[in-house]
């Protein structure tokens, strides 16, 4: 225990122990219910490096990880619980001498391999999150709803959106912006005016004042 302690507080361990410690916040503060856990998360990233497929590198990343399904929030807790936890003993078993470089190395192998896991643990729990996404957004149409951009980016690839249901809370959508439209920020009003049933996203347009 005192070895995993002194691990933990270790300058290259530090920002995952730090890191961990947030997300164990955020979890207790939502079972005590001062803050709400959704099915959806803020994906406040920028989708840049489109690959060949016409998608983004970051969006290859979240359908890896399957956060296109399962929260974000649960995914990031469980890649910083797996990285932390590899860090940890890889560190202690892999670099005695507490460099640096070593520590690095590890770090970059550490990621991969903390993604893999994390596609294994999530994999089992995307029909349940499906299921219950298409029952929140089967309670009331949203095709002709109009809200505004919740995501700092929406592009032709990926953005989230919020929009007003009148009989529910809002409802916060992937969603990618219909095909000749210019990418939109946080903020921006938008409609919804369809869904595509492939990459299971609303397609959005913008509400030009």
């Amino acid at each position: 225990m005192k070895e995993i302690w002194e691990q933990a507080f270790l300058i290259y361990n530090l920002p995952l122990t730090l890191l961990l410690g947030l997300v164990a916040v955020f979890w207790i503060v939502s079972l005590l219910g001062v803050a709400d856990f959704d099915t959806e998360m803020d994906l406040d990233l920028d989708a840049d490096g489109d690959l060949q497929g016409g998608e983004s590198a970051f969006g290859v990343l979240m359908r890896l990880v399957n956060a296109h399904d399962v929260p974000l929030m649960l995914v990031l807790s469980l890649l910083t619980l797996f990285m932390w936890l590899i860090s940890i003993a890889s560190n202690f078993y892999l670099n005695s001498g507490e460099s640096g470089l070593v520590a690095f190395g590890l770090l970059f192998v550490n990621f991969i391999i903390s993604v893999i896991f994390v596609k294994l643990v999530t994999q089992p729990l995307r029909p349940m999150f499906r299921s219950i996404r298409n029952d929140k957004e089967h309670q009331e149409p949203l095709i002709g709803s109009t809200g505004f951009v919740k995501s700092r980016v929406l592009d032709a690839d990926f953005g989230q959106c919020e929009v007003i249901r009148p009989k529910g809370a809002p409802a916060l959508l992937n969603c990618r912006l219909a095909e000749g439209e210019e990418p939109l920020v946080r903020g921006d009003e938008i409609l919804v005016i369809g869904h595509d049933d492939d990459t299971r996203k609303f397609i959005i347009k913008p509400i030009k004042n």
